[in-house]
This record gives C-alpha cells, structure tokens and sequence, in this order.
C-alpha cells in the first residue's frame, strides 16, 4: 500500500512559506464568492497514515441572508467518487431565530458529529474559522484524488439544502510511493578571516650525543627542515629570526656550553643558505645544559626506579646550583639506576636547537598552513583555522582548532558545518551552539533538530531565521513530518 507523501514543488502556489507573507496563489474564492479558503499546509505526517489539513476559511459578513445558514464543507475525493469529509462548518445568518435540530441531524448524518461546528454571522462581521487536522489514509487515495470544498444554503419553511454552488475543486494532492526524506538546506555563515598581523613559529632541531651538525632523519628533524623551507613563501614577511641552542646534562658544562652555541649556529645555518634574510634579523644563543625536562620528568614520572628515588633526586637538584655536581650527586643515587633512566627518557630531547621566527602572514596558503600545523597546531591563529576547515581541513585539524579556539564562533560554525556534512549531527548542535545566534546560525541549528527528528527545536530555530533564504525551504521541509497538529499558519 502506498503512504501519503508530499511534493511541495508541485503544490507551490498553494503552499505558503511559514515566515513570509501569505501569497495570494493559496487562497481560493468558493462559494460565490463569499467564501475564501487559504491553504497553510497540506501535506502527509511522517510515517504516510494520515493527510495533514490546515486551512483558514474566512466568510464574508453577506454571504447569507439572515434567516439562512451556510454548510461548508471541506473534503478529499478522488474520480472513483470515493471521498473522505474532513469537517463541517455550518454558518448561520445573524438573525435566523428557527429551531436548528433539523440542520443538525442532517450534518450529523453524513459526517461524524465531533467534525461538525456551528457559527453564527455577526452584523457587518466576516467570520474567521481556523482548521488543522489529519484525515486518516484510504487505500483509494493513493492515485489521483484531490481536495475540494463543498458550499451548500440551508433554509428553513420549507426545511431544505441546496447546492450555493456545491462542489468545487480546490487542487490535487500529491502522493510518492517512497518514504519521506527530510533534506534540509545549511546557510553560509559569514566569517571574515583576518591573516594580516604578526605571527610566530616555532621549530626544533634535534641532535645526537656530542653532535652540532645537522642530521637530517634524526627524532623530528625531517618535519621541522620542512616547515623551515616554508619561509621563503610570498605570503610570509620574516621579520625576526632568534634560535637557542641546548645540550643534555651530561658532560661538563663548558663542553656543553659549547655545544649549545654550535647547534644554535647550524640551524642559522639552514636558514641563511636557504633565504636571503638580512642578518639583523637574527639572534643566536647557546643556553648550555637544558634542565627543564629532568626536573619535569623527576617531579612527574610514573617510572618506577625513579618514582621510589624521587624525593632523593629533587633534593640533589635542589642543592647544587653548580651543574656538573648537580648531576654527579644523582648519579650516586641507588646505584645510579634512576640516573640510567632519566638518561634514556630524557637526555635524547635535551640537546636541539630551537627556532623562533617572528613573520607577518600576508596570505592564505592551505599547504603553507598544514606545514605550521604539522609542527605545532598552536602555530596556527583562529583565522587560519577557519580557512583550512573550509577547505576541506582533515578531522584532527578541526577538532584542533575547537580545542585551540573554543570561543571563536566562526571556528565552532565552520567546524559545525563539517559535522555536519560528515553525518555528525549530535557534534554540529554542539558546535553551532556555541557559533553565536545569527539567524544563519539559527537556521543550520534548525537543520540539525530537522534531521535528528526534533520538530519542536527545529521551529523554534525556524522562527529566529525568518530573513534566511534558505528557512523557507527548511520550513517546507519541517512540514512534511510535523506532527500533533502543531503547525505553522500565518
């Protein structure tokens, strides 16, 4: 058995946007004219078992003589003469002072007495009736029938009902053998991007033990000399390049001291022969013995022999100001095993050279952009952010660029629409909540609750979007499944 759908391209003229002014292509002239019929929604619910009816009839205040009534009656029919009435209105003229038990029982007749109204015309008054209903799916509607209103006079000496002028199409009702899809519309968020500005880099070059010059596939040297060899892209002006050079406690520290200096001049090195930067722009260090990962690493590690030696290692540190006695006193510590393991964990990443460049970022270049982000993703700025993910970043670039930028709403937009895009629904509510409340925002949320079957967030999103091109469409779209007779008219 076929279901009730909906093809709102075919009923356009007869459908009116939820947040727009009524068009006058769904308002229909019956009854001689005295009756107007405006058509808010026809459509099916969600699972096809029911046509969804709404409609405002409005009656002109002379439709009747006074000592008449009016029988309006609203109703799907097909060729076959198969029909199905929605209700019946019966509007009585303002001074008709008969009994009404005839008119009664002849309505309750032929059409269930809780879908029939009474109304009576008041002088110089139009009468505004509003309707919105579901009529129950017959097999015979699933081909070729139509809705119609049927306008009848009733009078009174003799008791008699006459067609004024009966049956007359309103339009037909569209049907689709297939379920009903939701397919709602995003809007573009506007959101400027800004990459003028100074930036900075930062980059290390690591070095084996008692090593100053450069090895190129040692830990991560091979991605810090291609990050390097971005400098010289014309959307980047270097303005400052400062580099420090470090080396691993072991050894003395004049020995080291020395070290430190040379790495810091050989990552100089890389930069000068590769760009003609002028030499102002440079400042070169040597810090000597780097300390910060021991002490770290001492102060936090789960690693056993060291775990147990930790308030004996902390205490040596703390009291040798001098380096090289500093790190003869830990070696004595339990028979030098914590210092083994503080070697191996730590010393391999104490001897790098470390570059700061300070650039003024003129432009946007995706590959440029992933090179920063490869290094370091706090190399990138939020507007960085926010072009990479509109084009096409890869999922650990945006969930970056959330947790970087958490209050940034272009970021939470741009990585909301890509949720989106992807099937995650549930992550794009989240992200567009925090993406501000611009009407554009407002009508992607919509989109969100539309497809996750939320009808009630979804309008409610709708009614914040209402100068949105696209809400219109989205409203259409919300049509098709609202439920409970909670719909939208103007």
């Amino acid at each position: 058995m076929k279901k009730l759908s909906t093809l709102f391209a075919a009923v356009a003229l007869m459908l009116v946007a939820s947040f727009t002014a009524s068009a006058v292509e769904n308002s229909y002239k019956v009854g001689n004219g005295k009756v107007t019929v405006t058509i808010s929604d026809l459509a099916p619910n969600a699972d096809g078992t029911a046509l969804i009816a709404c409609y405002n009839i409005d009656v002109a205040a002379d439709a009747i003589d006074e000592c008449s009534s009016l029988v309006i009656t609203p109703l799907v029919r097909d060729n076959n003469n198969n029909k199905k009435l929605i209700e019946m209105i019966v509007v009585n003229g303002q001074s008709r002072k008969v009994n009404t038990e005839w008119l009664q029982r002849v309505c309750y007749d032929v059409c269930d007495p809780n879908n029939v109204r009474f109304f009576t015309l008041k002088e110089g008054e139009a009468l505004h009736v509003k309707t919105c209903t579901q009529v129950p799916y017959e097999e015979w509607m699933e081909d070729g029938a139509a809705f119609y209103i049927t306008t009848q006079k009733a009078t009174y000496k003799p008791n008699c009902i006459h067609n004024y002028p009966g049956e007359e199409y309103i339009c037909d009702i569209p049907y689709l053998s297939e379920p009903l899809v939701v397919d709602p519309v995003l809007a573009p968020v506007p959101m400027e991007a800004n990459l003028e500005g100074t930036r900075v880099l930062r980059t290390k070059l690591y070095y084996p033990v008692n090593v100053t010059k450069k090895v190129d596939n040692y830990l991560e040297n091979a991605e810090a000399l291609a990050l390097l060899n971005t400098l010289d892209k014309g959307n980047f002006e270097v303005t400052s390049v400062a580099i420090e050079g470090w080396a691993s406690p072991e050894a003395t520290v004049p020995y080291n001291q020395n070290l430190s200096i040379n790495r810091a001049k050989t990552v100089k090195n890389i930069i000068a022969e590769q760009y003609n930067f002028p030499q102002d722009v440079y400042s070169v260090k040597g810090n000597g013995e780097y300390w910060d990962s021991v002490i770290d690493y001492v102060d936090n590690t789960d690693e056993p022999i060291v775990a147990e030696n930790r308030a004996a290692i902390q205490e040596a540190i703390a009291a040798n100001g001098d380096l090289d006695k500093r790190e003869a006193a830990i070696k004595k510590i339990a028979g030098g095993k914590p210092y083994k393991a503080i070697f191996d964990a730590v010393y391999p990443r104490s001897r790098f050279a470390e570059a700061v460049v300070t650039f003024k970022n003129k432009g946007y270049n995706r590959t440029d952009a992933l090179s920063l982000y490869e290094q370091d993703p706090a190399n990138l700025s939020a507007d960085e952010y926010v072009l990479l993910i509109q084009d096409d970043a890869p999922q650990d670039v945006v969930d970056a660029a959330v947790k970087l930028y958490p209050n940034d709403a272009r970021v939470a937009a741009a990585a909301a629409a890509k949720a989106y895009e992807d099937g995650n629904i549930d992550k794009a509510i989240e992200l567009y909540k925090n993406a501000g409340n611009t009407e554009e925002v407002m009508n992607n949320l919509a989109c969100c609750y539309l497809k996750k079957g939320d009808y009630e967030n979804a309008k409610a999103c709708l009614e914040k979007a209402e100068n949105v091109k696209s809400a219109a469409t989205n409203a259409n779209e919300l049509r098709k499944v609202y439920l409970n007779n909670k719909f939208f008219s103007k």
